[in-house]
């Protein structure tokens, strides 16, 4: 009996990166290592923000870290090895000093592989959590998000 069709998803609009998937990322099942997954995302979400010249090393320097405090990951299908995927990632505008990134993996073809999503917390150097963006990091949120609007179909 043949599985019923799955009705397609819409793309995720954002920043979008294509990732070549290496036989060395393969579990013993010759599919994407589970864990590998979380890698493919933030191949994305870094190439966001470092678009606009902010990485985890500037963020350092500027005094503040931005550790991941959640990971949510959806398996549609397996990614195999010796193919290439498309990763996008798109913030979500923040309420707080808080930063949610949602996710998508897709084949060549379209097809929705993976989603998710991480969620992330602004603390200073000494450890104190911050409840509202510093100044710097909302200026980059701004860029980010109007950036993200000007592609959105």
């Amino acid at each position: 009996m043949t599985p019923p069709a799955r009705k397609p998803v819409p793309a995720l609009s954002g920043c979008t990166v294509e990732v070549p998937v290496r036989f060395a990322e393969c579990d013993p099942y010759g599919v994407v290592w589970h864990g590998r997954y979380a890698l493919y995302f933030e191949c994305a979400r870094e190439a966001m923000t470092g678009r606009f010249g902010f990485t985890a090393t500037r963020s350092l320097a500027m005094g503040y870290r931005v550790p991941i405090t959640r990971m949510e990951i959806r398996y549609r299908r397996p990614i195999l090895a010796d193919t290439t995927v498309q990763v996008t990632a798109r913030l979500r505008p923040p309420e707080a000093a808080r930063l949610v990134v949602d996710y998508e993996i897709r084949d060549d073809s379209g097809e929705l592989l993976a989603s998710g999503e991480t969620e992330q917390v602004v603390v200073k150097e000494d450890g104190e959590l911050l409840l509202t963006l510093p100044a710097a990091l909302a200026e980059l949120v701004r860029r980010i998000l109007s950036d993200q609007e000007r592609q959105s179909p």
